[in-house]
């Protein structure tokens, strides 16, 4: 199976890539990643994917059932860029910029999910949730607020609210 993956990662090395330098040149700073999460989405559903929408915030996530009973693992991803002015390509509107990676794992996720969905996982058991999560690194504290004020997030952090909302459960 692992021969499987890696070829399988490999056959869509050249998604992989656009993903990567989609977000390195679009970087955006949390809960407001719209641009990365379109583009995520339809890569999931080109794969054949159904994902599960946040809706009034960036992110989602897909399960991928081995059609056999056990436990459910989770692997995250995240959407957000850092605020970092003085890197060489920082946004010049924003300053936000790709310096943490995010860029890379949802590159990366997105190989392990063309994966699974091209490997036969009857050998495996349970199921495995994929999460793209917004707003891992903490900033913007005035926009956040005004989002926590309309009732759209509870939380600062994405993950907190993925908890909240019962993605984790």
């Amino acid at each position: 199976m692992k021969e499987q993956i890696f070829s399988s990662i490999e056959k869509h090395a050249d998604k992989m890539r656009e993903i990567l330098d989609y977000m390195w040149a679009n970087p955006q700073s949390g809960f407001r990643e719209w641009k990365a999460n379109k583009l995520l989405l339809d890569a999931y559903k080109a794969l054949g994917y159904e994902p599960v929408e946040a809706g009034d915030i960036p992110g989602f996530y897909v399960d991928i059932d081995t059609g056999n009973p056990g436990p459910r693992i989770a692997i995250f991803s995240e959407l957000d860029g850092l605020s970092c002015p003085n890197h060489p390509n920082a946004d010049k509107e924003t300053g936000i910029a790709h310096a943490c990676g995010h860029h890379a794992q949802c590159a990366a996720l997105y190989g392990v999910a063309a994966a699974l969905k091209e490997v036969d996982l009857s050998s495996l058991s349970g199921s495995i949730r994929l999460l793209i999560v917004p707003a891992e690194e903490l900033g913007e504290f005035d926009f956040r607020q005004s989002l926590k004020d309309k009732g759209i997030i509870k939380y600062f952090s994405g993950k907190q609210e993925f908890v909240r909302r019962g993605y984790l459960d």
